[in-house]
């Protein structure tokens, strides 16, 4: 298979490039942003031939994702850009007809009705790569009919039993205490954000309002589905993001043999807890967008919350802050009904607008 890989120095996309090697398919390009040390490693390493930074022309070959994408003639793109960022290539994979492994769930999150509009009119599929979504996907697989409740788990990152978070570093909020993430996404987690938008992923994906996230520390359970006859099946693995990219490049074929090593059910202790959604705006936000998702509400929170990670890394606020800072967003932006997909875009940069000139 061939496969071309957008966010490739990401730790999602260099998982991918080892999944790829491990399963024999084909590199045919990759894009990065402004990690030139790893891209060229990239480069050296795969002897892949096409190759394009937005911002580092010098490092490119191409000039455009477009151009990227017509060069290297795909079978799937893995999409694994960061943020708001990754909206551009998840619609031009689909513009162009061409199967997604997506690890970028912000597409989703702001523009779920309009992506999963364009891919059935372009019979295109999408392969969710996050361990939560590829759960389900697993799990409903010749059950969708039978399907009652998703119960999403979540890891609750380093501070969910943490009562004082004001001093907590940077570096401390990017350090997961299960999963090997970047920053940002390790930052969601701690917040309890990255469930947020799993939520909201997770109803686009699977057609359903009944989802309940549930605390889950060790990882083990990646998420549950309960049928109509109130039975519940469960995905269980060790935390290990290679499992569900190789998922998602393989059409979720179970039958190859995983990088993953086994479960020790001598060491195997779970616990699970539902989360306080009052203790946790980012769970009660994700509800309220579910029952009404054609209105702005997850544009201005995905906007909020990126634009308050870099303020936080800046040291203009604290940890605790970025919840306080998404939540006064939304109470001073108009929340309105979005009919197209450009207004998504004006809508973020109003929105990021509003939070560069909260902290002036």
């Amino acid at each position: 298979m061939r496969i071309l890989v957008f966010g490739a120095t990401g730790s999602i996309g260099i998982q991918t490039i080892d999944v790829i090697k491990k399963l024999k398919h084909q590199l045919v390009g990759f894009s990065f942003y402004k990690n030139s040390k790893k891209a060229a490693a990239i480069i050296k390493n795969t002897k892949v031939k096409y190759y394009y930074s937005p911002i580092n022309k010098k490092l490119s070959n191409v000039n455009s994702f477009q151009e990227l994408i017509s060069r290297t003639k795909p079978d799937l793109i893995v999409n694994a850009i960061i943020g708001f960022a990754g909206l551009d290539v998840t619609l031009l994979a689909i513009k162009n007809k061409i199967n997604i492994a997506l690890a970028n769930k912000e597409s989703l999150v702001v523009a779920g009705r309009f992506i999963l509009s364009l891919a059935k009119k372009n019979n295109v599929k999408i392969f969710p790569i996050d361990s939560e979504h590829s759960a389900i996907y697993q799990a409903l697989l010749g059950r969708k009919e039978q399907l009652k409740t998703i119960y999403i788990t979540a890891s609750g990152g380093p501070f969910y039993n943490k009562k004082n978070t004001l001093n907590v570093s940077y570096k401390q909020a990017t350090k997961h205490p299960k999963w090997n993430m970047g920053a940002k996404i390790s930052i969601d987690s701690a917040t309890l954000m990255n469930k947020c938008f799993e939520i909201i992923e997770a109803f686009w994906l699977f057609n359903t309002k009944n989802i309940v996230p549930i605390y889950h520390p060790q990882s083990i359970v990646h998420s549950m589905i309960e049928l109509k006859d109130n039975s519940i099946i469960s995905i269980m693995s060790n935390p290990d993001m290679r499992l569900p990219i190789q998922l998602a490049l393989s059409d979720f074929n179970s039958s190859i043999k995983s990088q993953v090593n086994p479960l020790n059910f001598k060491k195997l202790h779970l616990h699970f807890e539902l989360i306080d959604k009052k203790r946790f705006l980012p769970i009660a936000w994700a509800q309220k967008i579910i029952k009404n998702p054609n209105n702005s509400l997850a544009i201005v929170i995905n906007a909020a919350n990126e634009e308050a990670i870099k303020l936080f890394k800046q040291k203009k606020i604290k940890f605790n802050e970025i919840i306080k800072v998404i939540n006064f967003t939304i109470n001073n932006i108009k929340i309105i009904r979005v009919t197209n997909i450009e207004q998504v875009y004006i809508i973020d940069q109003l929105t990021r607008k509003f939070v560069h000139n909260y902290k002036k």
